[in-house]
């Protein structure tokens, strides 16, 4: 009797495990930017303009941004600790805190190319599925995150991102939408190598991964000075 009560125990708590929409997600992460050291060579296009910037990761928390092109925005560059997000302004020699969630260009926004973890800053329920996929619904549960709320839909069985709704504070109203595209095997995994964010008018704006790799770092890498200083 004993045995059957652990057996069942165990099996029940292995299917709790299974159907813990916060372990998808905390996958979709992997998929999407591991948690660990990387460079990444990413072009941002928007209907303004179209930049290159060189991305260094540190885990999921910190990240350093240098703009590379165009060249009249060279030392523009970008620091995201945590959710605390700065950016160095050339012309007043001075660096300013902004928001994740303030407009970089176009439908990109700060955080969409700094701060892409989803696991541990939301709470996550599914609110449906179907054969291939399945709906989760992300309550943001930290301040000063790039989106209140997102509805994503992953794949079933490799958990890859397949597009989303970001949502407005009353968590109803989309505000706009991204469709995670071009999977190719980068890094040592398939990972989506075009974000589509489309605005409610239909404007559509890319982040384009072109090259990555695993790259090391120190913690003193990742400061408000050295960003000032990157060229």
């Amino acid at each position: 009797m004993k045995t059957l009560l652990a057996i069942s125990f165990l099996t029940f708590s292995l299917t709790a495990k299974a159907e813990d929409p916060a372990e998808w997600v905390k996958k979709a992460d992997n998929i999407r930017n591991p948690a660990a050291t990387y460079e990444m060579k990413i072009k941002v296009e928007t209907p303004e303009n179209t930049s290159v910037f060189q991305v260094h990761l540190k885990g999921q928390d910190k990240t350093l941004i240098v703009t590379q092109e165009p060249a009249r925005d060279k030392g523009r560059n970008m620091l995201m600790l945590d959710r605390d997000f700065h950016a160095y302004v050339p012309n007043l020699k001075r660096s300013m805190r902004l928001s994740l969630a303030q407009k970089l260009s176009g439908q990109v926004a700060n955080g969409d190319i700094s701060r892409t973890r989803w696991y541990g800053d939301y709470t996550v329920t599914k609110e449906s599925e179907t054969a291939d996929e399945v709906q989760l619904l992300l309550k943001g549960n930290k301040d000063n995150l790039t989106y209140a709320w997102i509805r994503l839909w992953l794949k079933k069985g490799s958990f890859q991102p397949q597009r989303a709704e970001y949502l407005g504070l009353n968590g109803k109203t989309v505000l706009k939408r991204a469709f995670f595209e071009d999977y190719k095997n980068v890094a040592g995994a398939l990972r989506p190598t075009t974000l589509k964010i489309e605005d409610t008018n239909k404007q559509v704006s890319h982040i384009r991964i072109l090259s990555m790799g695993k790259r090391d770092y120190s913690d003193s890498f990742f400061t408000v000075r050295n960003m000032e200083s990157m060229k």
